[in-house]
């Protein structure tokens, strides 16, 4: 990978159950009393250990350097960074970030990242403060689904293994790049302790709700939207079973406040993004939704960090080069296979429930009924397997790529929804009841496995587009196969579960307690083999003590209001200009994000390397006072200063002195001011 200005190397790294499936949902929902310290202190340790293990090594790089690339790391950094300078300035301006000037609102264009800054506010290295973020999402994921699980009936062993199975799932180790796709670590304790509050209304319940649900919440945009529809689900999955207490005056008086405290802190969380999406008429593009989407092939796609995947990760950014056949399932968003023995553990665990709960048709469907429910059934496979040719691109070639793809995908999901929902129904209605008897299921256990099918169905660009026409918010996302944070934890449940069950199974047959025991080991050493990833690679990442000489000149000049740096790239390396603007905080024109301001592309369809005499002008308009241009880069990347010097002697040759003056030079580095529009009109032609 090409390096940026920021980067100094780039080197890769030195060197016994109580709830299983036959005991039934009532044995997995009741109370478990929590237990000793020691517990708790052995799955940390153990979720540290290998923590350690996987980012190796993290002890010898957290204060300088970043995995695994120098995009989306750096991104995050910057904005860790500006929330980090708004509460230490006391919030003169949270979501005026710096970038893109002069659009105002900006970092609305990307996460807030409250929670996390807050977190290593403390931190004078915000590098270190990164990597500890990193870090200890690997722990506190396990942590959490650990001690939830626990909670819920499972056994200290399938609870911890459960909790590695989600912590160092391919998903994560695949989103190592997005910080905040890896803070995870809320999702299992925010629906619990939502689930436990419903269950019992008390105030010690509703603050430990409120306390995960804000943590959550402040984390990133894509978990703090997604999560509310698990939440609204486990609410309809209580009130199915609860409805009568959750309406009484004593329940009310827990619950309303509750509901408040969480309204506001997501209307503060999300408002700015709907103010500022109106205000500049930010749209996602259908294209988005279905390249970032998830198909079929991606749950049985391993990620590029696991050893046995077939592709590095380097091939993501170098499709070109593989196999026509095999290019639609190298993406950035495919890797969605939660690995062979979580998977084969949860279709265990899935298929215990299904014969638990399954309900049998009162009478035998038969003529025309029994036509009608496959003729439904063939509609939606067939629209599915569409929708899954359409994601995946393998219509190319073929007679089904003269369809416009974005104008028939929402039809096609349409198609898919009304023939399931119809066969649901008609099912219903003709064996006298439903696929199964959700009302024989425990309210937590049926509200995870709802909302995992749910959150499943939602990853695929089929069911996502329809959906995202009517549901508020949903269209603001561009990357629906990250529901899949949401489908892991369904995931580890039911695995937890197989593993209770098989235990169980074991001891009702022996008498002899080491043969339980000699599985769980044998079930750990298969998973630590098994979710053990490729080394991490550590790049190197310029320290504020070490960035270059202009950035500490640009911060003592009080005459400096707004600058552009030169070459513009609108790619992700525009992420270097936006770290070192943390030096000195004044506005730059240069930005990255998945939105982009309309002023920023002003700015790339007219400046790319030096501005002329229109360019210029267009600086004025927008209030751009200074000009940064960078000699190395300027003749393109890894060309050097030598070969760039003709170019900026010609333009200066041409406009200094009447458009643009020189006020510093240390190279390879170049500062102008542009001169206000009497000068340059006084000395023109």
């Amino acid at each position: 990978m090409e390096t940026t200005g920021l980067i100094e190397s780039a080197t890769p790294p030195a060197g016994a159950g109580t709830a299983g499936g036959r005991n039934g949902s009532a044995a997995r929902s009741r109370r478990v009393r929590a237990g000793p310290a020691l517990p708790g202190a052995m799955a940390a340790a153990i979720y540290t250990a290998a923590a350690l293990v996987c980012l190796r090594p993290i002890w010898e790089t957290y204060s300088n350097h970043i995995a695994p690339d120098p995009g989306d790391p750096v991104f995050s950094l910057y904005l860790l960074k500006w929330v980090v300078h708004q509460i230490r300035s006391g919030f003169p301006n949270l979501w005026d970030a710096n970038c893109f000037f002069p659009t105002r609102g900006v970092l609305a264009l990307a996460d807030h990242v409250l929670g996390p800054a807050f977190q290593i506010a403390w931190m004078h290295n915000a590098i270190a403060g990164y990597n500890l973020l990193v870090f200890t999402s690997f722990v506190l994921c396990g942590l959490g689904v650990w001690w939830v699980l626990l909670r819920g009936g499972c056994s200290w062993p399938a609870a911890l293994l459960a909790g590695a199975m989600y912590a160092f799932s391919p998903f994560r180790l695949g989103h190592l790049s997005h910080l905040l796709m890896l803070l995870m670590q809320w999702i299992p304790l925010t629906l619990w302790s939502f689930d436990r509050l419903l269950a019992e209304r008390t105030v010690k319940r509703a603050a430990l709700f409120l306390l995960f649900y804000v943590l959550h919440l402040t984390g990133g945009c894509y978990l703090a939207y997604m999560i509310h529809l698990p939440l609204l689900l486990i609410l309809l999955s209580r009130a199915a079973a609860h409805r009568r207490q959750l309406l009484t005056p004593a329940a009310l008086r827990v619950l309303l406040p509750v509901a408040a405290l969480a309204l506001a802190a997501a209307v503060a969380i999300f408002l700015p993004y709907v103010r500022t999406t109106r205000r500049l008429d930010l749209a996602r593009d259908e294209r988005e939704q279905m390249s970032n989407g998830a198909a079929l092939a991606s749950y049985f796609s391993p990620a590029p960090a696991n050893l046995y995947s077939l592709h590095a990760p380097r091939q993501l950014f170098a499709r070109g080069e593989l196999a026509r056949w095999q290019q639609p399932f190298v993406r950035s968003e495919n890797s969605l296979f939660a690995g062979f023995l979580p998977t084969l553990l949860a279709a265990w665990g899935a298929a215990a429930f299904w014969r638990r709960h399954r309900a049998r048709p009162a009478a035998p469907i038969a003529g025309w009924r029994r036509l009608a429910l496959a003729a439904l059934a063939a509609v939606a496979i067939a629209s599915f397997a569409l929708g899954d040719l359409y994601t995946l691109g393998l219509e190319e070639g073929t007679a089904l790529e003269s369809w416009s793809k974005p104008e028939l995908f929402t039809p096609l999901g349409c198609l898919f929804l009304l023939a399931l929902g119809l066969w649901l129904v008609l099912r219903r209605r003709f064996g006298g009841g439903g696929v199964l008897r959700w009302g024989d299921v425990d309210p937590w256990e049926r509200a995870v496995a709802l909302s995992g099918l749910l959150c499943f169905l939602l990853s695929f660009p089929l069911v996502y587009c329809p959906l995202m026409r009517v549901l508020p918010g949903l269209s603001g996302m561009r990357a629906p196969a990250r529901f899949g944070a949401f489908v892991s934890f369904t995931v580890v449940f039911f695995a937890a579960q197989a593993m209770d069950d098989l235990a169980g199974r074991l001891r009702a047959r022996s008498t002899r307690l080491r043969w339980p025991a000699l599985v769980w080991v044998l079930t750990g050493a298969v998973l630590a083999i098994e979710l053990a990833p490729r080394p991490v690679r550590w790049v190197r990442l310029l320290t504020e003590e070490e960035f270059p000489d202009v950035y500490a000149w640009i911060k003592g000049r009080p005459e400096i209001h707004a600058l552009i740096e030169l070459p513009l790239r609108p790619n992700w390396t525009e992420t270097s200009y936006m770290y070192y603007s943390t030096l000195h905080w004044k506005p730059i024109a240069n930005g990255f994000g998945s939105f982009i301001p309309r002023s920023y592309d002003e700015l790339a369809n007219q400046i790319r390397m030096l501005p002329d005499r229109q360019g210029l002008a267009l600086l004025r308009r927008l209030g751009v006072s200074h000009i940064v241009v960078h000699l190395d880069d300027l003749a393109g990347r890894g060309s050097g200063a030598d070969q760039a010097a003709p170019l900026l002697r010609d333009w200066e040759r041409e406009l200094a002195g009447t458009e643009v003056a020189l006020v510093f030079a240390d190279d390879p580095d170049r500062v102008y001011q542009i001169l206000p529009p009497s000068a340059a009109q006084h000395s023109g032609p």
